[in-house]
């Protein structure tokens, strides 16, 4: 794995670092926070959150970095997320079981220092923990490949963002419940998917429709396709 540097506020120089965690799962949240308590005296987990909102309402209580569950359940886009909380002050590091280069560049992009697979070990969590509090950048393998997707990929604005995932994502609003989200005009909505679709037109992909601009943005990692949620242990 290989560091760079990146620009930070309030880069952390002390021994210990303090960690919020935003994970759905009541179960993996309070295991991760048991197992890298276990695996380094670096790290204090100030918080767990088993959903965005419960997060945001301790907004201005949050660690140093952020540990964020990709998937919560809900429909705000993963940029969005990692933007608010650089917003806030926190560093973000993305932990995920979509081993996905895709989203990676969805995250990196987004501002978030690391893109960790939920597969890793309690050390490589660790150090990209460590290395976010110091303001690095800290590359695995999927995000290894961002550079390469970001020279070939649709690069979309903000804006185009936001309007594509209120409207595609698996609970779409209609184009007039997207302009009052956003505070903008149908037109406005409209003349934004409008540019989504020709800057897909001109890489000569097809867009037959709604689904097919749709499966477009999760190939290319704006969009996240819902995962069906996993089983917890049946209560008896």
């Amino acid at each position: 794995m290989t560091l760079r540097q990146s620009l930070k506020r309030y880069p952390v120089r002390r021994a210990r670092i303090d960690v919020s965690i935003i994970e759905d799962h009541r179960f993996l949240l309070e295991g991760l926070a048991a197992w890298l308590g276990d695996a380094t005296r670096s790290i204090n987990v100030v918080g767990g959150h088993d959903s965005w909102a419960s997060a945001m309402g301790s907004i201005g209580n949050l660690g140093d970095v952020v540990l964020l569950d990709v998937v919560l359940g809900d429909s705000l886009p993963l940029g969005a997320k990692i933007r608010i909380l650089r917003t806030a002050g926190a560093q973000v590091v993305v932990f995920s079981s979509l081993a996905d280069p895709q989203v990676a560049r969805q995250a990196m992009s987004a501002g978030a220092l690391a893109y960790v697979s939920k597969a890793a070990d309690a050390a490589t969590v660790a150090g990209a923990l460590e290395h976010a509090a110091r303001g690095e950048v800290f590359l695995t393998d999927e995000v290894s490949m961002v550079q390469e997707l970001a020279q070939t990929a649709v690069q979309l604005s903000s804006r185009e963002h936001q309007v594509a995932s209120l409207y595609l994502s698996d609970e779409g609003q209609s184009m007039a419940g997207v302009a009052r989200s956003l505070g903008i005009t149908v037109d406005g909505v409209k003349k934004h998917l409008n540019s989504v679709r020709r800057k897909y037109a001109s890489t000569g992909s097809e867009i037959a429709g709604r689904l097919a601009l749709r499966q477009l943005l999760i190939r290319d990692g704006w969009l996240i396709e819902a995962r069906a949620p996993e089983k917890g242990p049946d209560k008896h």
